[in-house]
């Protein structure tokens, strides 16, 4: 009884208005953890990719702070539970902090992985898209149990309960194509490899540096002069020759 007292009065305590904050972004940054801890082990990544943890860690406490205050914004702009204000609610959720909150996840993943402004743009527009796409598909209908049911101190909790699962496809889509890109270049690397061997291995003697002579014939035409006009006057030079040479002889 005495356990079950005190674990009340420190539940009640961690979410109270003082410590909700610190407390919303504590438990967003374990269960980022879960969830990129549980992609890694789908993926078989071996050993376990701690950097790549501590960066999706790193990414939920940034966001946390961002995610109370948001919510504490909504509840105060727009209270009640009626469906005209859950549907305020759920579509600027989805048309103003969904965005913002992707693109502040794959750029600050990207300058944590040491890539530069373009390469994180480039990623950004590759991926982005598609990422809020899916979004779309799932966080509409889990915001809308969020407003209706929960209380204003439980938002953040649900929300990164529910980032679980999300957070698994946030793990794998930033990283499987920096996978696929490391396979591609070894792939590229052994078959560079390959062709280098079957080069060398093919490749013939130099008749220049080898120790024998060259006792290959030689083509007839090499011999011959490869301008014709040259081989005219040669042929006419060669007639008049002998034409003097005649007349010498009659004389």
């Amino acid at each position: 009884m005495a356990r079950m007292a005190r674990f009340k009065n420190f539940f009640h305590t961690a979410f109270s208005p003082p410590y909700l904050l610190y407390t919303s972004t504590g438990v967003s940054a374990v269960i980022e953890l879960i969830g990129d801890y549980l992609e890694q082990k789908v993926e078989g990544v071996t050993p376990y990719d701690t950097g790549r943890g501590i960066r999706m860690t790193t990414t939920a406490v940034v966001a946390g702070p961002p995610y109370y205050f948001w919510y504490r914004m909504l509840d105060r702009r727009f209270p009640g539970r009626t469906g005209k204000i859950i549907l305020k609610k759920v579509l600027l959720d989805q048309t103003v902090l969904s965005p913002i909150m992707i693109v502040a996840f794959y750029v600050g993943m990207c300058r944590m992985e040491g890539k530069n402004h373009e390469q994180s743009m480039r990623e950004l527009k590759d991926k982005f898209w598609f990422t809020y796409k899916l979004d779309c598909t799932v966080w509409p209908l889990a915001q809308w149990f969020n407003f209706y049911f929960l209380p204003p101190s439980l938002r953040v909790i649900y929300t990164e309960t529910i980032n679980v699962g999300h957070s698994m496809f946030f793990s794998r889509f930033k990283h499987i194509d920096k996978k696929e890109r490391e396979a591609r270049e070894r792939a590229l690397l052994e078959e560079a490899a390959r062709t280098q061997q079957m080069v060398a291995t093919s490749q013939p003697a130099d008749p220049l540096h080898s120790s024998h002579p060259d006792t290959r014939p030689q083509r007839v035409d090499t011999l011959l002069p490869s301008d014709p006009g040259q081989s005219h006057m040669n042929q006419k030079g060669q007639k008049s020759h002998m034409n003097q040479k005649g007349q010498v002889g009659t004389l």
